[in-house]
């Protein structure tokens, strides 16, 4: 809990050095919050492994990952975002302080033991994530994001809550040890594992519980579509190692053939919707969803080797994602077109390469990390005998580079739209966090090895 409590009192630090910052306001707020989280990135690596209250909190190298990653990515969105969120008139202290709600939320779902403390930080979770979407106030595109998401989202919620409910009914218990220990126990697991799953697939976005996605990154500023593409991907991971995987692994069988469907739909959709975007946002949120495809494909590959390959996708693709949205804040255009990509090598050549980099990492091309992540998840399908969806999943990441290379060829091949349309003008502490961000990219592909066993110890056990 050293964690989660030194982010509990962080928040109302923030809040009172807010309140009393007078005209440095969001400097010093900024200044106040970056430096906390670093403190709590230094508790969450030096917390024990053990359980509390019970066994309803837990702290294994899972949890420590997790939440390690989680503080790394709200801190580089709060370097990303300032200048575009000044433009949009909405810069203001609750940006940091719901961003890191929301990561305190990212936390209790990384070391839920029991179904109530998974509940709970999934929606301590979402309903900072339904707020950050409407930070917007007096814009009528980010109110229609927010609502939507908020609708379908409590849809999810209900859905997963009523699973839940019908497994403490059936098992007598929250725990989720003692759920799993029960072993069958009826045809009611089925249902609730089908409703369990239903709620995750609308917390990942994956089809066909995707609605919300293309519309909660589009609408609110890029710099609140940052947070919503990176930090709750690693909740939602716990959820599905928590309550899926070590919940109920006596209905296995019958998730994981729900979990092969939506996965190859994810992939088919999200690969396919993505070629006909013209909106940077919104040409990210189809490829998410083909991503949460390739990650579903790993849990379903079962095991150490698949689950821990899905975790090294995971935060491999949270760094590319929050790295692409960075670049375009970058350029400081509010519409976030993918003309305002053309040309950005003659005017920022830093900037394109790193962007470069990224597209590159995400198609999967060699030494990048993109690649080796995706290889991950093939080699784990292959070691299961599921050749067919291994094959299926690298035709779709071929005909992903479609896109990616789209924006490539904007960059380096094409003149700017008009003379000085589209500056960039990142700053030079974002400026240099999204070079360490595409080389990280770089590094990662060629000296893998340590985050790669951080990952296979999660499972090691």
């Amino acid at each position: 809990m050293y964690a989660e409590l030194s982010l509990a009192a962080l928040l109302p630090a923030v809040l009172l050095v807010d309140l009393a910052a007078g005209g440095r306001r969001q400097t010093l707020t900024r200044a106040v919050s970056l430096a906390g989280l670093a403190l709590v990135g230094w508790a969450a690596f030096e917390a024990p492994d053990g359980g509390m209250f019970g066994g309803s909190f837990v702290m294994d190298d899972l949890a420590r990952l997790l939440k390690l990653a989680g503080v790394l990515l709200t801190g580089m969105a709060f370097a990303y975002t300032p200048r575009d969120l000044k433009a949009a008139g909405a810069l203001r202290g609750e940006y940091y302080l719901l961003g890191m709600f929301a990561l305190l939320g990212v936390f209790v779902t990384a070391s839920a033991g029991s179904l109530l403390t998974l509940y709970l930080g999934l929606e301590l979770l979402a309903l900072a994530l339904y707020t950050l979407v409407a930070l917007q106030r007096d814009s009528a595109r980010a109110a229609e994001a927010a609502m939507k998401y908020f609708v379908l989202g409590a849809i999810g919620s209900g859905a997963m809550l009523y699973g839940i409910s019908l497994l403490y009914g059936l098992s007598g218990s929250l725990l989720l040890a003692e759920v799993a220990a029960q072993g069958g126990v009826g045809a009611g697991s089925y249902v609730a594992a089908a409703l369990v799953l239903a709620g995750v697939a609308f917390k990942l976005g994956a089809v066909p519980f995707h609605q919300w996605v293309p519309d909660a990154y589009q609408g609110p500023p890029l710099g609140v579509a940052v947070v919503l593409a990176t930090v709750p991907k690693l909740a939602y991971f716990a959820l599905i190692v928590r309550l899926m995987v070590n919940g109920l692994p006596a209905a296995q069988e019958q998730w994981n053939l729900l979990l092969i469907v939506m996965a190859v739909a994810s992939l088919a959709m999200g690969t396919i919707v993505a070629m006909s975007q013209t909106h940077a946002a919104r040409l990210l949120a189809w490829a998410a969803i083909a991503h949460v495809g390739f990650l579903l494909l790993g849990v379903a590959a079962g095991g150490p080797g698949g689950l821990s390959a899905a975790l090294f996708y995971t935060l491999v693709y949270i760094l590319m994602a929050a790295g692409a949205f960075g670049v375009i804040i970058a350029l400081e255009r509010q519409n976030a077109s993918l003309d305002s990509l053309r040309g950005l090598y003659r005017r920022h050549p830093g900037m394109a390469l790193t962007m470069l980099l990224i597209m590159l990492s995400m198609i999967g091309i060699p030494p990048l990390a993109g690649f080796l992540a995706k290889w991950q998840i093939l080699m784990a399908l292959v070691e299961q005998g599921m050749i067919a969806l291994a094959v299926v999943a690298a035709v779709f990441a071929v005909v992903a580079a479609y896109y990616y290379l789209r924006i490539i060829r904007l960059m380096f091949m094409e003149a700017p739209a008009e003379d000085g349309e589209g500056r960039v003008a990142p700053g030079w502490g974002a400026g240099l966090l999204l070079g360490a961000n595409g080389l990280a990219l770089l590094v990662l592909g060629i000296w893998p090895n340590v985050l790669l066993e951080l990952c296979r110890a999660a499972f090691a056990g």
